[in-house]
């Protein structure tokens, strides 16, 4: 796994990265016409200024000579009143799931939680998106707040806390 730090140039990658992950992600819980409309502009915009913000890591994950995702890590979303640092994003387009890449993108995570000076970080997670919650509940997380009962379910989000030694 090679991991690159983002930069302006890369964010129309990240962008279709993000349109793919979201389609395998979320298709049966993100209403149907969030992700028919998913403005690729606007994604590519949001990814440029997380990338300009210093508070915030934006990585490309690439395998075998592909974009295989991305992660965010930095100060939590407007709304999460946990740790300062959080994992804001964390993809990998299913032809690179259940290889061990998650893991390893996770270890690179905790080290740079670690490296920032924290032993504690938060994520948040779809309720319903249960892969990534069982995974984060393998890496440790444990659950600090719930948002259910939404109508457009893709509201419905988990909080999770995660402490390093």
């Amino acid at each position: 796994m090679i991991m690159i730090e983002a930069t302006s140039g890369v964010a129309d990658r990240l962008t279709k990265l993000k349109r793919r992950v979201w389609q395998e992600t979320y298709t049966g819980i993100y209403p149907a016409q969030k992700l028919l409309e998913f403005d690729e502009a606007r994604h590519a915009e949001k990814f440029r200024r997380l990338i300009a913000d210093p508070a915030n890591q934006v990585v490309l994950l690439r395998e075998d000579g592909q974009d295989a995702g991305y992660f965010v890590l930095g100060k939590p979303r407007p709304g999460w009143t946990g740790p300062p640092i959080s994992v804001n994003a964390l993809y990998l387009i299913s032809d690179f799931q259940h290889r061990g890449l998650g893991r390893q993108v996770w270890q690179e995570i905790e080290r740079r939680v670690k490296q920032a000076g924290f032993t504690v970080f938060g994520c948040r997670c779809n309720e319903h998106n249960e892969r990534a919650l069982t995974f984060y509940r393998r890496q440790g997380g444990v659950e600090i707040a719930r948002e259910s009962g939404h109508a457009d379910r893709s509201e419905d989000q988990i909080s999770l806390l995660f402490h390093l030694e």
